[in-house]
């Protein structure tokens, strides 16, 4: 760092104020230069220059993943992710992303190192969500000038395939599904009965249920406001809170079933949470788990159906029943139909069996010369083939 009085042909002094501060994305010192006219001019560039030169110190590129994680990354995520993105977020780095990386230089990170990370998960659901979470630091890192590309955008070789979320027993029909609701009915307690009511004949998500008020239960037009999810975050990020759905189309209307109408028209309508706990406040999320495996513990003969899965039920057996696929799609809320196919509808082979039986295909009659094809005639064509086309 210095001023340097330069004197000109004309025989003018102009001082050149020269600062180093810090290193470009490819490892050289980055030198920021000015010209000034008067002695003042120049020590207040000087002073500008240091400036700069302080708060970029640490940010060269000449850091560990680490140090920029937190001193960086982590207090800008903190201010504009929800508590439930920040548990994940700090789990992939605490976890996975630390272990394997954290020591490394930032400039030094390539695909290599990022595939060893990738081979240390157990599956490819791990692995995808931890190169998710370093993607989207070094991007920041990227941003800052810091690396010139991000390797975690390449493509890796992924572990195997892990139990997709929702794995597990899924009813396949409302007949099933009304069968276990009736055992519900009599022997569970009323919060119980409205966490599988909700999800088996309303297809609401969990957090979609906890977050349930009386206000939003629509009798009238036979309907369920859904605005809200509840969920669980650690304690130091806010603990249990209410947010807006998970998708762009959560926030929706949800037709009631008549069934679940009329089993609704049994319970006593109050104010506040739908589903509460023992201090009638809204019911958590770890309570509302305990209570419904509680309750599959204490009747062996009901089908050990999740809560998650109950909302696979309902998608699997409303398609079962005849239902379309779009409506199904609005109303489980999902952004895109392709989710709704993809990931919330399993039909057993009983159901594909009942679905072949129901085509409505032709006679099965072909007409068949000596080879054994049955004729066709081409577009276009005045031939018949009755054997196979001679080989060219």
């Amino acid at each position: 760092m210095s001023i340097t009085p330069r004197k000109l042909k004309s025989g003018k002094t102009v001082y050149d104020v020269v600062v180093y501060i810090g290193f470009t994305p490819d490892g050289r010192r980055d030198r920021k230069a000015v010209t000034c006219r008067t002695k003042r001019a120049a020590e207040v560039e000087h002073a500008k220059l240091v400036a700069m030169a302080d708060a970029m110190r640490g940010k060269s590129g000449r850091m560990a993943l680490s140090e920029y994680i937190d001193s960086r990354w982590w207090p800008a995520v903190l201010r504009r992710l929800q508590a439930t993105s920040l548990d994940t977020y700090e789990r992939e780095v605490r976890l996975r992303i630390k272990p394997a990386l954290g020591s490394m230089d930032l400039r030094d990170i390539d695909r290599p190192a990022v595939q060893r990370m990738v081979d240390n998960c157990e599956t490819e659901a791990v692995a995808r969500k931890s190169v998710g979470t370093l993607k989207t630091i070094l991007n920041e890192a990227k941003s800052d000038g810091l690396i010139a590309s991000n390797p975690a955008e390449s493509t890796f070789t992924m572990p195997r395939k892990g139990c997709s979320r929702g794995s597990g027993l899924v009813l396949g029909s409302f007949g099933q599904i009304l069968h276990m609701l009736d055992i519900v009915a009599y022997r569970a307690s009323e919060s119980v009965q409205r966490i599988s009511y909700l999800g088996m004949l309303q297809g609401l998500r969990p957090e979609e249920r906890y977050a349930l008020d009386w206000s939003d239960v629509d009798v009238a037009n036979r309907a369920i406001h859904v605005r809200t999810a509840y969920v669980m975050a650690s304690p130091k990020h806010g603990g249990r809170q209410l947010k807006p759905p998970k998708t762009e189309n959560g926030a929706r209307d949800v037709p009631m079933l008549p069934q679940f109408a009329d089993w609704l028209s049994t319970q006593a309508r109050a104010d506040g949470a739908f589903i509460v706990g023992a201090d009638g406040q809204r019911i958590s999320p770890s309570t509302a788990q305990k209570r419904w495996r509680a309750f599959l513990r204490d009747n062996p003969d009901v089908p050990p159906v999740t809560i998650e899965n109950m909302r696979h039920s309902f998608a699997t057996a409303y398609l079962a029943a005849g239902g379309r696929v779009e409506a199904l799609s609005r109303i489980l809320g999902h952004a895109d139909i392709s989710t709704t196919l993809r990931r919330y509808v399993r039909p057993d082979f009983g159901n594909l069996r009942q679905d072949v039986d129901a085509l409505d295909l032709p006679a099965n009659r072909f007409l068949t010369d000596g080879g054994g094809f049955p004729q066709v005639r081409p577009p276009g064509h005045g031939v018949r083939f009755s054997a196979p086309p001679p080989e060219i």
